[in-house]
């Protein structure tokens, strides 16, 4: 249920985005087409609310003040950050149809090789229950097999779904350490990505299933400080605009997610795919249309 200050932040961002935010735009987003007194108790709200940066004229909509300084919520950056989460209109104050198109990745499946599976992975990762897939890894000439998995974080790249867990029979395992930071001795198996479009089959597991002593571990969202060199072919003002899309500090540091760490070293640097896994994927591609 949409609440006071999410109708005053579509309100706010609608009308510094595309410069007048109209009684049509809060029906179609809040369905109040049968409320016109709703309508208006929402507008004005919003003046209340921002009085140095909205104004409402009766006729005209709820327009920015245009001496004032654009409001954080309404800042650009901030609404593209919330479209490219994929955010709804009531939040971000666009319309699909507003201006021209906003492209958006093309998604591939969300899905393991059966429903039956997904439905099992997604329940899973949920409950924090351990789970038995068959998975299919992309190492030369590697056959599927089952794997005893205890899920640790979902993680959607953008394109697809990734499952970050534990593999309870993988034999390299590290000692885990309690809340304090001493060593226990007891098996941690390190937690491992998954690709949901690689699991032929799921089946759900119990705790009794987990190794004498097993202790789990949740994929902590550290970022990694990392110092980048940039490449010496680059002119000064792509050395600017390569910093800038990456935010890269000016003495060449930046922060990356530990989790994500070796596609960003894969897709930028030098860190070649492994030699035991088939890549690339696609020997051809030809366009059909």
């Amino acid at each position: 249920m949409e609440t006071s200050e999410t109708h005053s932040i579509f309100v706010l961002r609608r009308a510094w985005t595309l410069g007048v935010c109209l009684r049509a735009d809060i029906e179609r987003a809040f369905a109040t087409h049968k409320s016109p007194a709703k309508t208006s108790a929402i507008m004005a709200a919003a003046v209340r609310r921002w009085p140095a940066h909205l104004h409402w004229e009766k006729r005209m909509g709820v327009r920015p003040v245009q001496s004032a300084m654009t409001p954080k919520p309404a800042q650009a950056q901030v609404v593209l950050d919330l479209l490219a989460s994929g955010a709804s209109p009531q939040i971000t104050g666009v319309f699909d149809d507003d201006g021209v198109g906003i492209l958006r990745p093309q998604p591939l499946p969300s899905r393991a090789m059966t429903p039956a599976a997904t439905q099992m992975l997604l329940q899973a990762a949920l409950r924090e229950q351990p789970v038995r897939v068959l998975y299919v890894g992309l190492r030369k000439g590697e056959q599927p097999r089952w794997r005893k998995l205890w899920p640790s974080a979902l993680e959607y790249t953008g394109l697809h779904w990734r499952l970050h867990a534990q593999d309870m029979d993988d034999s390299v395992t590290a000692p885990a350490r309690d809340p304090v930071g001493s060593t226990t001795g007891a098996p941690a198996p390190p937690i491992k990505v998954f690709l949901l479009a690689r699991v032929l089959d799921a089946q759900p597991l119990s705790e009794r299933d987990a190794p004498k002593g097993f202790k789990r571990r949740l994929l902590v969202q550290t970022m990694r400080r990392l110092r980048v060199h940039l490449s010496e072919e680059l002119t000064p003002e792509q050395e600017a605009v390569v910093k800038n899309s990456l935010d890269i500090a000016p003495d060449g540091s930046m922060r990356w997610p530990a989790y994500s760490l070796y596609e960003f070293k894969r897709d930028y640097g030098r860190t070649p795919p492994s030699a035991h896994v088939v890549w690339p994927l696609l020997s051809r591609i030809d366009e059909l249309e």
